[in-house]
């Protein structure tokens, strides 16, 4: 009898447990929006362990460029107008929700310090996404303050935020105006 007590008592106890911290968690509000830019700062200040030289947010609100090291031996080249230019092109493809992180490797000219050759290591698994970046790596222009093309070989990494800002109807038409100008 005691035990059987015991054993109720016991299993009460979780009982309540369990409905308190189920409604302190469905309590809470979480917005997406305020995640996301959580998720983009932390990619920003995240450490850098490998060869990865830049990392890039790409949305269609914001193109930013974070140099993660080598700053006293290779710079980009600012171009205010190619990265609204890919802010712009990343809104057209703003049909989901979806965050992605790519990453691509860079090989310089060791004389000129022009992009010899761009190879994606890990894509985003968006084809119009990935080509987008390959484009966007095409633009880029580097500055050598100590006159030595250094490193020849560097890592970018990209994370591309896509945001569905049209209702599903308006998606459906321009996909269907789409396909009808490909035939």
């Amino acid at each position: 009898m005691a035990n059987s007590i015991k054993r109720t008592v016991i299993i009460g106890a979780a009982i309540i447990s369990l409905f308190i911290i189920t409604s302190c968690k469905l309590g809470q509000i979480t917005d997406p929006a305020a995640k996301i830019n959580e998720e983009n700062e932390e990619f920003l200040k995240a450490d850098n362990k490998g060869g990865e030289i830049f990392r890039v947010l790409l949305t269609s609100d914001e193109y930013k460029v974070v140099q993660m090291k080598n700053e006293k031996t290779i710079q980009r080249t600012p171009d205010e107008g190619g990265d609204k230019y890919m802010s712009n092109e990343i809104d057209k493809l703003n049909i989901i929700d979806e965050a992605r992180i790519g990453l691509i490797t860079v090989w310089l000219y060791p004389d000129s310090g022009k992009i010899m050759k761009i190879r994606s290591q890990r894509p985003t698994y968006f084809k119009e996404v990935d080509a987008l970046l390959k484009d966007d790596i095409m633009r880029w222009n580097f500055i050598f303050p100590k006159k030595i093309v250094e490193p020849t070989k560097f890592d970018i990494s990209y994370r591309v935020v896509l945001s569905k800002k049209k209702a599903d109807d308006e998606i459906i038409k321009a996909v269907q105006d789409r396909l009808k100008e490909g035939n």
